[in-house]
């Protein structure tokens, strides 16, 4: 799926969960307000409330004096006495209620003034009625002080209900308002949602559309490149056996020519050598040396075309057994040279053992090729590590200076002088041996400090860690 169409489809699903979280908080805060409101109804109620049992306790303080004056019977006390007991929690609980409203602490205040002096005046009538009487008290009544107090009484009571049902009217106008308003909002959230909910089904399909089109436009792609990269193989698969079979055809060619200058100019050697001047004595030798070293050249090509060949299918072998061949095909060099050669046991492992003779060939080949003024001592040894098998061929020769470790293992490479035989492939080849057996190979030494060359092979070449069918016929990569 191309990236703008990801990044559009991002966007679009970030907008549509965006929505939902806007409505939810919107939600949330329009509950709050309609809480604040049940709150506010709740204090209006409360108030009135209030104010209704301070003016209940007045009447009953009033009605009972009353009854007390006009009957004497001084049961009519008992609604007073129980007001008296009540009225100073009573005044306590308004007070607290009407706390968080300033605008009517000043009504509040007159009018508790007002029921605290209406209940002072009915304790100064009874007290009067004690001292001289009931005619007494009767005057002090007619007199009218006490019911223009609780008249004041009930105006001011009056005053403040109808504020608190003002209040209290606007409260649950508010309320209706509210509740309206989250009844359409519920209503154009709940529609959004169903848009929402479609626009993301809609969206989520073509995005797994979209996978499925770019999934099936990559499976397109990979089999076109696979179908390319195998015809692209088979191209260079032809290409190089078709190299490997023009160097095999032209260096097996050129060896009948070479060979007849070889011979033809060997017989000019012995036919004419001192009957012609020193200067043809002299380039006879060299067209003679020149032609031999062409020679080795081509049969090192040959060799190395040969290498890359499928070989012998490697099957279990003694180590031991080939480094014994290379030694038999090595007896004119080491009794020439006065080589000594010490081996530890090696293990059995699954190689090619034309390809390993070689190997062994090679590598104390040129430890006695470039030895030092010493007779050659050349030390093999084999050490099993928990994942592969360090092979090790040490001489006591020549050496080389360490920064060509790795040079010396190219084709056609020799750091010594062109007086030492050879063709500067025995290396090369050597490396190819070690590679197509799924090891490495590696060279330390020191100039005129002998050389060491180490080579491993994986652990896996064991014949008792083959698979059943690799003991059989192992295949060896070319």
């Amino acid at each position: 799926m191309p990236l703008a169409v990801q990044a559009k489809t991002r966007r679009r699903l970030a907008l549509l969960f965006t929505v939902p979280l806007a409505f939810s908080l919107m939600f949330f805060i329009a509950n709050t307000q309609a809480e604040n409101t049940d709150i506010e109804i709740l204090s209006a109620q409360n108030l009135r409330s209030s104010l209704n049992n301070l003016l209940v306790l007045a009447q009953d303080a009033e009605t009972s004096e009353r009854g007390f004056l006009l009957t004497g019977d001084e049961q009519y006390l008992g609604p007073f006495q129980q007001a008296k007991l009540q009225i100073k929690t009573q005044i306590e609980l308004s007070r607290n209620l009407f706390k968080d409203h300033p605008e009517l602490h000043d009504s509040i205040e007159q009018l508790i003034h007002r029921i605290q002096f209406k209940f002072d005046q009915v304790d100064k009538v009874l007290a009067i009625q004690q001292a001289s009487g009931f005619t007494a008290a009767l005057q002090y009544l007619k007199n009218g002080s006490d019911r223009d107090t609780m008249d004041a009484i009930r105006s001011s009571a009056d005053r403040m209900q109808v504020q608190l049902a003002n209040d209290l009217s606007n409260a649950y106008e508010h309320q209706r308002s509210m509740d309206r308003a989250v009844f359409i909002f519920f209503l154009v959230s709940t529609a959004v949602s169903i848009v929402v909910l479609i626009s993301l089904y809609y969206t989520v399909l073509d995005y797994i559309h979209g996978q499925e089109a770019a999934q099936a436009e990559l499976s397109k792609l990979n089999i076109n490149l696979e179908r390319r990269i195998a015809d692209r193989t088979q191209e260079l698969q032809d290409t190089n056996e078709e190299l490997q079979q023009f160097a095999y055809v032209a260096s097996h060619d050129l060896q009948e020519p070479l060979r007849t200058i070889t011979s033809f100019t060997q017989l000019l050697a012995a036919r004419y050598r001192g009957k012609l001047d020193e200067d043809a004595d002299e380039f006879i030798s060299y067209i003679v040396s020149s032609s031999r070293r062409m020679s080795d050249l081509i049969n090192g090509l040959l060799a190395l075309v040969r290498l890359r060949k499928t070989g012998k299918p490697p099957a279990p072998v003694s180590l031991d057994k080939l480094l014994s061949d290379a030694l038999t095909s090595l007896q004119a060099a080491i009794r020439e040279s006065g080589a000594v050669v010490d081996a530890e046991p090696l293990p059995t492992l699954a190689v090619d053992s034309l390809q390993f003779t070689q190997l062994f060939q090679n590598l104390i080949g040129n430890a006695i090729k470039y030895r030092g003024a010493q007779p050659p001592s050349v030390k093999i040894s084999a050490r099993r590590t928990a994942t592969d098998w360090i092979f090790s061929v040490k001489d006591n020769g020549q050496g080389f200076d360490p920064q060509y470790a790795e040079r010396i293992f190219g084709l056609f490479q020799r750091l010594q002088n062109r007086e030492v035989e050879g063709t500067g492939m025995g290396l090369s080849i050597s490396r190819r041996i070690v590679e197509r057996h799924g090891g490495k190979i590696w060279a330390e030494s020191q100039t005129g400090a002998g050389s060491t060359f180490h080579f491993s092979l994986p652990v896996t070449l064991e014949a008792h860690l083959l698979p059943a069918a690799e003991k059989v016929a192992v295949t060896s990569a070319g």
